[in-house]
């Protein structure tokens, strides 16, 4: 069987795969069934900002749940629910659970780094590591690119003075130069990039005439582009990288290790199948690396990536839909 052991930001993992943040993991139980079912990591459901903010006596800001761009947080609301203390005590709760599994605490992160300390308090809460999951909504025309980009960078930057924990930072996708932001980022010392961050989706109900939500949980359809950019940034970006959204295979992780991805996230086939989706996928994956002739994850990550390819321009392709069938 090959060996799915690996390292990613500095931790041993017994496999890649890693519980994403969500409501499956706001418990300490939760983090234990992900333990027991297999998971090499698990990151803690998201703590948000405001509520860190609101408890430090800062100006509360109203926040709508519903329109909140995180669906995997959203899923379940506990994350606005509970207050800094009660998440101290997740941490150290989980870590107990998790035994020598690494836990990663979670912030949703929309504003400014004014409260980058309380990555402190979870450093000695115990957590192993840090996810900055950061949703910036950019509603305002006066915010140039470059100024969204700062202040991601400025977060990054004030938690990183705050904490020696190993950080990753989920993003999303829409950026004018993904790779220079990476870059940017692998610059203020984050370990890690997770490529990416499952927004609330928008819709409308006709029939209602209201607003709504497309379903909150992602479709085995939806890795293409996290597939791309990691394939891009393997060994470009001076930053490790992990997959998220549209996992929901052995295929499409192996595609993801073979891409560059040191792990890879999954949630949504978790909500859809149960916890055995995870030993499955574990099983699956090492059958399929046995197929290949792989021997481990090391063996695998990078090999179909940009870096390593002898026609790295077929990585740049956009426009291929009208140059071979003609349709716009």
């Amino acid at each position: 069987m090959a060996e799915l052991s690996t390292w990613f930001m500095g931790l041993k993992l017994k496999n890649p795969l890693v519980v994403a943040a969500s409501g499956l993991t706001s418990t300490p139980e939760g983090v234990e069934k992900a333990v027991q079912a297999g998971a090499g990591a698990v990151v803690l459901k998201s703590l948000f900002e405001e509520q860190i903010l609101a408890e430090l006596g800062s100006e509360e800001q109203g926040l709508d749940l519903d329109a909140y761009p995180d669906a995997e947080a959203f899923i379940s609301r506990t994350a606005w629910e509970e207050g800094t203390g009660k998440y101290l005590d997740l941490v150290q709760k989980a870590k107990e659970k998790a035994q020598d599994v690494p836990v990663f605490a979670s912030i949703n992160c929309v504003g400014t780094g004014k409260w980058a300390n309380f990555a402190r308090e979870i450093e000695k809460a115990g957590a192993d590591a840090l996810e900055l999951n950061i949703a910036f909504m950019p509603f305002s025309t006066a915010a140039s690119a470059k100024e969204i980009e700062e202040h991601i960078l400025s977060t990054v930057k004030e938690v990183r003075l705050s904490t020696r924990l190993p950080i990753e930072v989920k993003l999303g996708q829409q950026y004018s130069s993904l790779p220079n932001l990476a870059k940017s980022i692998a610059r203020e010392q984050a370990n890690a990039l997770v490529f990416f961050n499952r927004f609330y989706k928008f819709d409308i109900d006709i029939s209602g005439m209201k607003l709504t939500s497309a379903p909150v949980t992602s479709s085995p359809d939806e890795y293409h582009e996290s597939l791309r950019w990691i394939s891009l940034l393997f060994q470009r970006a001076g930053i490790e990288l992990s997959a998220a959204t549209g996992i929901h295979s052995a295929q499409t992780a192996l595609k993801f290790l073979l891409a560059g991805a040191s792990t890879f996230q999954v949630c949504s086939g978790i909500y859809k199948n149960g916890w055995k989706f995870v030993s499955g996928m574990l099983d699956d994956l090492g059958a399929l690396m046995d197929e290949q002739g792989f021997a481990s994850v090391d063996a695998v990550r990078g090999k179909l990536s940009a870096h390593n390819a002898q026609k790295p321009e077929e990585y740049l392709r956009l426009q291929y839909i009208k140059a071979l069938t003609g349709i716009n």
